[in-house]
């Protein structure tokens, strides 16, 4: 039976919609939402509707719904579309079964502290969407009144089943979480992705021979929900945008070691690409020939050049995949896109396994 990954174009953030077909029937994932113009803005109409709310129309055309919503972590470039979609009563709230999320109050309960409502986030959940009126009701709120919730805290070596996808999560690990305690609220920029310079003009020989790993130190990133994605015997991995160290705990917790890698079909590259987020010692521990990035390019520099040189080093054979295919231009020159051919390629549509 099929299982099929879109790697939406959410500007530069995630969104991704998996649909899994059994003997049972299909089952589907919503991971993130990208920033709030991946949905739409708040003009009916709008000409910049974005990727998001097309995908949404069609499930809706089709009377279609969608299992499970998995929100990674706050950050506005993963959480700001699927606000949006769900302030628009005749979208997420209305074809969404379930909800995934790490929210502060969640956290807090876990480490019985008092919740810090100052940690809430706010959205127009009760009003027309084409207003923008906030009428102070807080996400947490609303998908658990609205019994979309499944109001438990994921973590490292949690597990979580829907019909045969089995989800294993690699990351947050605990001290993330008490991390986030203090930070709930605030978006932290990763210092290595702060700039817009690129990396682009050099070559990978030039990269790896002046590489030197740090890994990133954004908060929020370093609480992001990352997993593998099991369907029988295939293996897919979405990183979010979590930190490295964490996943490779993650990883090594479930018996997998460079000797005894990880097999996986795909693997999601966390941070969209970000130098901070990829390192040789992650990249041994998982056997993959597909990598995909996601991300417009229009931030923070973002992806890196320097991250593919790493993934080319430890994989020389491996294919990476954009879910913007003009940032295969941007990134590589003639010579380098003739010299890896195939290994760079544009996503078109879903990707299909099995």
């Amino acid at each position: 039976m099929t299982l099929k990954v879109k790697f939406l174009q959410a500007l530069h953030g995630d969104s991704i919609l998996i649909t899994s077909e059994s003997e049972n029937g299909v089952s589907r994932i919503l991971i993130d939402g990208g920033p709030p113009y991946a949905f739409h803005s708040r003009r009916q109409g709008d000409p910049r509707d974005g990727k998001l709310k097309k995908a949404l129309d069609e499930l809706q055309g089709a009377d279609q719904k969608i299992d499970l919503v998995i929100l990674t972590h706050v950050d506005d470039d993963h959480i700001g579309g699927l606000l949006r979609a769900f302030e628009d009563p005749d979208y997420l709230p209305k074809i969404t079964k379930k909800v995934l999320f790490n929210s502060g109050q969640l956290i807090y309960e876990y480490f019985n502290l008092p919740n810090n409502v100052q940690n809430d986030i706010y959205g127009n959940f009760d009003s027309n969407p084409l207003t923008s009126i906030n009428q102070g009701i807080s996400f947490e709120k609303f998908i658990s009144d609205n019994q979309l919730w499944d109001r438990q805290l994921i973590q490292q070596s949690s597990t979580y089943q829907l019909s045969n996808l089995t989800l294993k999560f690699l990351s947050p690990n605990e001290s993330a979480l008490t991390k986030l305690l203090n930070t709930w609220a605030t978006e932290q920029e990763s210092p290595f992705t702060s700039a817009a310079n690129t990396d682009y003009r050099f070559s990978y020989d030039k990269l790896l021979a002046s590489d030197s790993f740090k890994e990133d130190q954004s908060i929020p990133n370093g609480s992001s929900l990352s997993f593998i994605l099991e369907k029988g015997d295939l293996k897919l991995v979405f990183l979010g945008d979590a930190h490295p160290g964490i996943v490779i705990e993650g990883i090594q917790k479930l018996g997998y070691t460079e000797a005894n890698p990880l097999k996986a079909e795909l693997v999601k590259i966390s941070h969209h690409g970000s130098k901070g987020n990829t390192n040789i010692e992650l990249l041994k521990l998982i056997k993959t020939n597909k990598y995909v990035v996601s991300t417009d390019g229009s931030k923070h520099g973002l992806p890196h050049k320097i991250t593919f040189a790493r993934i080319h080093s430890v994989n020389p054979n491996a294919t990476i995949l954009f879910n913007y295919p003009h940032l295969i231009t941007d990134i590589f020159t003639d010579e380098e896109h003739e010299e890896l051919g195939e290994r760079l390629q544009g996503i078109d549509g879903e990707i299909a396994f099995g």
